[in-house]
C-alpha cells in the first residue's frame, strides 16, 4: 500500500511515543500499549519484529518522513507559482466608464479575478487540469513567445482605450508584454495582431466567464474573429416611417431611446446580436441597421446608442440610414457639424481620427469622413 508523507509522519509519531515510553520505563497508565501494535500493523510487522525495528531504525523512519515532507512541500510551492498575470485598464466606450481587471492563474489551476469599476468584485475558482494544460500550450506558442515587450497601438482611439499588461511565467523566467490600445476587432480588416494573441484573449474571456459563472453571451465574436467570418453586413433600407425619424441629442432615434427597455426595442426592431460585455454594461448589435446599443446590466435599459458608417474595426455593421434632427448625415463635414451644433464641449484628435462632443451627442471622423454618431450615456 502506498504511503503518503503525512501517513508516514503519523506512523513516525506513534513509533516515537512508544519508544519514548519504553526507554524511560514510563508507567503503563501514561502510555498506550496499543501504540506499538498500531505501528506494527500499519507496516505489516509482527510485534517482536517491530520492537527490534523500532529501536534500530527510528532515525531511518524519521529521515524518510522528512524527505517526503520536503518533496510534498516543494510540490505545493510549485503549484502556488503563477503561470499568468494579466492587468487590464479600460476607459470607455461610454463617457466616464473606467474599469480595471486583474487576473492571476496559478500552476495548480487556482484562479483569482478582480474587477474594479464603480464597485470592486473578486472571484476565485479552480481550472481543470486539461484547461491548465491547454493554457500552458497556448502560452508556449511561438507567436506568444516572440511578442515584443511593447506592442504599439495599431489605431488612434478617441473614446475607447484598453491597455493590457501580461506576465507569462515559464520555468521561472518571466515574459512581460504591454499592449497599447488593444483592439482585437482590427483583425477584421487584416492581421493587425497575431492570431494566437487573439486566441489567447478569447481564452482569457473564457476563464473570466468561468470565474464569474456567467456565460460569454457575445454572439461568438471570438470564433468569428479567429475565423475572419464577420463580413460587412448588407445595409438595411429605411422604410418611409423610419426615414422620418431623426437622431435627437440626449434622446436617441425612433424606438431606440436612452432609458428604453431592451424588450421594447426588440419588439420594434427584432432580435439583436449580443456583443461585448463589461461589468456594468453590455452591448447588442443590429448589424444590418448600423446600430449598436449599450444596456445597463442592472435593468437592461438603454445606456448609450451608436450609429455607424464604415468605422474602422466595425466592419460587421451596415450603414445607418438616418440623419440627425439638425440635418447632419454621412456626407456632412466637420464644419457642417460645428455650424449645426456650435462649439463642441470637447474635441478629441488623435492622428487621422477625431471626435467632436456636444451635449447629448458626439460625432466621430476618420480621414475627414463622418463614420459614427453617438448618443452617450449619462
Amino acid at each position: 500500500m502506498k504511503k503518503t508523507a503525512g501517513w508516514i509522519l503519523a506512523d513516525f509519531r506513534v513509533l516515537n511515543s512508544a519508544i519514548w515510553c519504553q526507554r524511560r520505563a514510563v508507567p503503563s497508565e501514561k502510555c498506550d500499549p496499543k501504540d506499538l501494535r498500531t505501528f506494527a500493523t500499519s507496516w505489516g510487522l509482527s510485534l517482536d519484529m517491530h520492537l527490534s525495528f523500532g529501536r534500530r531504525h527510528f532515525w531511518i523512519i524519521s529521515a524518510i518522513a522528512i524527505v517526503l515532507l520536503v518533496r510534498s512541500s516543494r510540490g505545493q510551492r510549485a503549484g502556488q507559482q503563477p503561470i499568468l498575470v494579466c492587468h487590464d485598464v479600460i476607459d470607455g466606450p461610454t463617457v466616464g466608464a473606467h474599469e480595471v481587471e486583474d487576473l492571476k492563474v496559478l500552476a495548480s489551476g487556482s484562479v483569482t479575478y478582480t474587477v474594479r469599476s464603480k464597485a470592486t468584485k473578486s472571484y476565485t475558482f479552480k481550472m481543470k487540469a486539461d484547461d491548465v494544460s491547454g493554457l500552458v500550450q497556448l502560452l508556449d506558442r511561438p507567436e506568444i513567445r516572440t511578442l515584443p515587450s511593447e506592442v504599439k497601438a495599431k489605431s488612434q482611439p478617441v473614446d475607447f482605450f484598453w491597455d493590457q499588461k501580461l506576465q507569462i511565467v515559464r520555468s521561472g523566467a518571466t515574459q512581460d508584454v504591454h499592449i497599447e490600445h488593444f483592439y482585437p476587432f482590427l483583425n477584421l480588416n487584416g492581421s493587425a495582431y497575431p492570431q494566437q494573441l487573439i486566441a489567447f484573449e478569447c481564452k482569457l474571456r473564457d476563464i473570466k466567464a468561468a470565474a464569474t459563472k456567467q456565460s460569454q453571451n457575445d454572439g461568438n465574436w471570438c470564433e468569428d474573429l479567429l475565423a475572419h467570418k464577420l463580413p460587412e453586413s448588407e445595409s438595411y433600407k429605411c422604410n418611409a416611417t423610419e426615414s422620418k425619424m431623426k437622431i435627437a441629442e440626449g434622446a436617441g432615434w425612433g424606438p431606440v431611446q436612452i432609458g428604453a427597455s431592451f424588450r421594447s426595442i426588440q419588439a420594434a426592431l427584432g432580435k439583436a446580436t449580443p456583443s461585448e460585455e463589461f461589468s456594468d454594461i453590455h452591448f447588442v448589435e443590429y448589424r444590418s441597421r448600423g446600430v449598436e446599443i449599450s444596456l445597463n446590466r442592472a435593468d437592461d435599459k438603454v445606456h448609450a446608442i451608436y450609429f455607424y458608417n464604415h468605422q474602422q474595426g466595425s466592419g460587421q455593421f451596415g450603414v445607418f440610414c438616418g440623419q440627425t434632427s439638425k440635418g447632419i448625415n454621412w456626407n456632412s463635414t466637420i464644419d457642417d457639424v460645428r455650424n449645426a451644433y456650435g462649439h463642441p464641449s470637447a474635441d478629441f484628435i488623435r492622428g487621422n481620427s477625431s471626435r467632436l462632443q456636444f451635449p447629448g451627442i458626439d460625432f466621430r471622423f476618420e480621414n475627414g469622413k463622418l463614420v459614427r454618431i453617438g448618443i452617450p450615456g449619462n
